[in-house]
């Protein structure tokens, strides 16, 4: 359960070899990745030829707490929007919260060259007390040790970009792969700079497992990305999945 006791739900389609990991709405603002995730979970589920290949879990909201508070604004009434508008001096987070309820950035609170942008609770990059010190990191963690999957995707917006690199740890593979997959969908295949370099899931994945992992940052502009974007949205995730999908397949098959 997350820090306000909402359930972090994970979906398991197919029953093959093959582990696969797909997760999205790390960000309070980027909610629509989750409805683009779920839509891909639908139509993979009538992909039954792929079902005695590989077996994806799908967990299309890590953070519920931040997506409600980036939907609905703040609960001056709810004990830890207390402590977040105590901690941060402001009330009105429209258009601004990507944190969970206690103002801490998930996709900085990773133990993968983990370091904290800001010193206090905020609406972003303030990367917590510690590393994996929230909920909703350890539930993601605690899943990936678990399953070990040879492919990891987070999903993110916005950019229209595929970062696969964490310190020169990613193979070429990696690489190549996101470069092929990238010209197919649109995107640009990017080495991941500044605050995005550092302490999230994806860099902890390919610095424990040195396996295949990326974040795919979905559809263009500024976040809260427009309803409108959806449908490309939705095309891009089917795109880049089946994509890195089928790739994988092919390595395993070797």
């Amino acid at each position: 359960n997350t820090t306000e006791h909402r359930n972090i739900f994970c979906i398991r389609i197919g029953e093959g070899d093959i582990p696969i990991v797909f997760a999205a709405s790390f960000h309070g603002l980027e909610y629509l990745t989750a409805p683009a995730l779920i839509s891909f979970a639908h139509n993979f589920d009538k992909m039954t030829q792929y079902h005695n290949k590989v077996q994806i879990y799908f967990v299309p909201m890590v953070n519920p707490d931040g997506v409600e508070i980036a939907l609905h604004g703040i609960n001056p009434a709810n004990f830890y929007h207390k402590k977040i508008i105590e901690h941060v001096g402001i009330t009105d987070f429209s258009n601004i919260w990507q944190a969970n309820a206690s103002g801490v950035d998930i996709n900085h609170n990773f133990n993968a060259d983990w370091k904290s942008v800001c010193k206090a609770p905020s609406p972003t990059r303030y990367g917590g007390e510690f590393p994996e010190s929230e909920p909703e990191t350890r539930a993601v963690v605690s899943l990936l040790q678990q399953i070990e999957p040879e492919l990891f995707i987070a999903f993110h917006s916005q950019g229209k970009e595929i970062y696969y690199d964490f310190n020169g740890m990613e193979s070429e593979l990696a690489r190549t792969n996101a470069t092929e997959i990238a010209k197919l969908a649109g995107y640009k295949a990017v080495r991941a700079e500044g605050t995005a370099s550092f302490g999230g899931a994806k860099d902890w994945y390919i610095q424990k497992f040195h396996k295949e992992a990326y974040t795919v940052e979905l559809g263009f502009g500024k976040n809260p990305l427009p309803l409108s974007q959806l449908e490309g949205m939705v095309k891009d995730t089917n795109t880049i999945c089946i994509g890195l999908i089928d790739k994988l397949i092919q390595k395993c098959s070797k």
